[in-house]
C-alpha cells in the first residue's frame, strides 16, 4: 500500500466500530494488516469507549485517529488517552445544516433567527486572516 504513494500520509480506515461488523478481533486484525502494509496512521471511526481507545493506542505503532463525537470523550480526554489524530467527519456540515433549518423555522414563524450570525465585516476579517496565513506561492 505505502509503496504506491511513498510521499503521502496514508491513514488506513476500518469501519468495524462504525458499522458494528467484526468486533475487536477483526479491528485488531485489520489494524495489524494496515500497519504491516506501511500505513502512517490508522482510523477507527465510531470508537468512543475510553478504555477501548487506550487499548488500541497501546496496540498500534502508528497514530490512532478517531472520530470526535459530542457524546464521546472530549478532545482533551482523547489527547490524554494518546489519540494521535481527531477527525470531525461530517459534524461541521451537520451543525451548519441544523443552524440553517433552525433559522428557516424561526423566519417562517416570524421570529428573528437565534444563534450567532457573523457580520459581513467579520467574515471579511476571517478571510483576510486565512489569506495572511497562507504562503504567497504555495508549493505545487
Amino acid at each position: 500500500m505505502k509503496a504506491a504513494v511513498p510521499g503521502k500520509f496514508v491513514n488506513a480506515r476500518t469501519d468495524t466500530y462504525w458499522s458494528g461488523d467484526g468486533g475487536e478481533k477483526e479491528t485488531l486484525r485489520r489494524l495489524d494488516a494496515y500497519q504491516e502494509a506501511g500505513a502512517d496512521g490508522v482510523f477507527v471511526p465510531g470508537l468512543t469507549d475510553p478504555q477501548r481507545i487506550a487499548d488500541l493506542v497501546r496496540h498500534t505503532t502508528v497514530p490512532l485517529n478517531v472520530l470526535y463525537s459530542p457524546t464521546g470523550p472530549t478532545v482533551a480526554a482523547l489527547a490524554g488517552l494518546g489519540v494521535g489524530r481527531i477527525s470531525l467527519g461530517s459534524l461541521l456540515y451537520r451543525r451548519t445544516l441544523g443552524a440553517a433549518l433552525d433559522a428557516m423555522t424561526d423566519i417562517v414563524a416570524d421570529r428573528a433567527p437565534n444563534g450567532t450570525t457573523p457580520s459581513y465585516a467579520g467574515i471579511r476579517a476571517l478571510e483576510r486572516g486565512a489569506c495572511a496565513s497562507r504562503p504567497a506561492n504555495p508549493p505545487a
